[in-house]
């Protein structure tokens, strides 16, 4: 006898005929539950009820209760036992609705929180430059002294140069014109919504670096949270970029480089995102690939290990990566000598 599962019952079959079944609810709800399990690999109470009597399976999901083998069941249809299409179409509408409830995780929050974080980060910059270049217009000098969140906060509390030269302490012939109070209004409010931005993107560093300890605390040790963040972004999930070879790893982020090589035969790229790490971009040139290609070969090791086991290996993988970047630096300690000139042709005679 062959167990056979359908989407809407199980039944035992012997030679083309059915001889017990065990029908589903003829409810969607009822059958998306089932559908579900049936996607995750498990068991269903219909199949066990009738197991007793099998000794053959239809489905590979079903390999510990019976022999696999094919078998044809088209001649099993759904109107038989008093089942539509309409109601297999609200069953596959609820399962996928779960399936895409499911597929949000944690990872997909921090692809969107280190996207805001490179807007907040390009809109700081933005707005950094703009008032540089208004309040410059009555005090130029002001950004030789003071520099950052300090440059800020002396436009937002004391604003005209004479206040603010006195608050330093401090004698300086400025070449910058005079400011009428409306104006420097208009300055400060620029100066406020600078320093809003500022610490917005300093909330969005912290959430990331914590949430990354979570979700990712191996890739988080070898790689910082917000280069982590980004490889997860690029990849699309973690188990996604866990399930990358190291070489795919390494060039994330380098996709138009290594289309350009393959298109246009130019040189092709030795990293991608991982070259913003210190460890390779600090390298000299002729170190950054292999060490790129040590470093992506750990991020493998570390992102499988967040994804699927949950082990703290980061302290092993990163004493790993230091020792083959020593051997990388005393291997390499000096770039590799090219043959000068061209070489030469040789041509091959016919028979």
């Amino acid at each position: 006898m062959i167990l056979v599962t359908k989407w809407f019952g199980s039944f035992l079959c012997v030679e083309g005929e059915v001889r017990k079944s065990a029908l589903f609810p003829n409810d969607p709800t009822a059958i998306a539950d089932r559908l579900e399990v049936m996607r995750k690999g498990g068991t269903l109470d219909e199949e066990r009820r009738l197991v007793q009597g099998a000794v053959q399976v239809a489905d590979r999901r079903l390999s510990g209760l019976g022999r696999v083998t094919k078998f044809d069941s088209f001649f099993i249809k759904p109107e038989a036992y008093g089942f539509t299409l309409s109601v297999y179409r609200e069953a596959t509408i609820e399962l996928a609705k779960r399936m895409a409830k499911s597929s949000i995780g944690a990872d997909v929050y921090l692809g969107h929180a280190v996207r805001a974080h490179d807007d907040l980060v390009f809109t700081n910059n933005i707005l950094s430059e703009r008032l540089h270049e208004w309040y410059s217009l009555h005090f130029p000098e002001l950004g030789e002294v003071l520099f950052s969140e300090d440059y800020v906060d002396a436009i937002i509390n004391l604003g005209f140069r004479d206040d603010i030269l006195s608050s330093l302490d401090e004698r300086m012939d400025s070449i910058g014109a005079d400011i009428d109070k409306e104006d420097l209004d208009s300055i400060r409010d620029l100066a406020s919504a600078l320093k809003s931005c500022m610490a917005a993107r300093r909330a969005e560093e912290s959430y990331i670096e914590s949430r990354m300890r979570q979700v990712a605390p191996n890739i988080t040790t070898l790689v910082g949270p917000v280069i982590g963040a980004r490889l997860i972004m690029q990849a699309g999930s973690l188990k996604r970029l866990a399930s990358m070879p190291s070489g795919t790893i390494q060039l994330l982020g380098a996709e138009k480089a290594m289309f350009r090589h393959l298109k246009k035969n130019a040189k092709p790229p030795k990293h991608g995102m991982i070259f913003q790490h210190p460890l390779v971009h600090n390298a000299p040139e002729w170190q950054r690939g292999p060490i790129a290609r040590a470093f992506a070969s750990k991020l493998s090791i570390a992102a499988r290990a967040d994804a699927y086991t949950g082990n703290d290996v980061s302290s092993l993988l990163k004493e790993q990566l230091d020792r083959r970047v020593e051997e990388i630096r005393k291997q390499r300690a000096a770039p590799l000598k090219r043959p000068s000139g061209k070489r030469k042709k040789v041509r091959r005679k016919g028979r």
